[in-house]
């Protein structure tokens, strides 16, 4: 997968937060499968460039979605995406 920008993608107009934003387009990827199980996301600071937000915004999105089982931070390693869940 290629993690050109992103910024195109999040609508700080929008009422929705800018972090949700960013978790949505990440499940969508995730559910489709073009981020795989075992895919290796980038880092807080590399996601915060690529979607053009803060790092902590971004950070704020991969918990989520660490919190809803779909991501697994393994400090010093990475964030991956986890397995479904059949």
């Amino acid at each position: 997968m290629s993690w050109e920008s992103r910024a195109d993608r999040v609508d700080h107009e929008s009422p929705e937060y800018v972090w949700q934003q960013i978790a949505d387009d990440l499940r969508a990827d995730i559910e489709s499968g073009e981020l795989s199980a075992g895919s290796r996301l980038p880092s807080g600071p590399e996601l915060g460039e690529i979607y053009g937000v803060a790092r902590l915004t971004a950070i704020k999105a991969v918990n989520a979605l660490r919190d809803e089982g779909l991501l697994k931070v393994l400090s010093g390693k990475g964030t991956f995406v986890t397995p479904k869940k059949s």
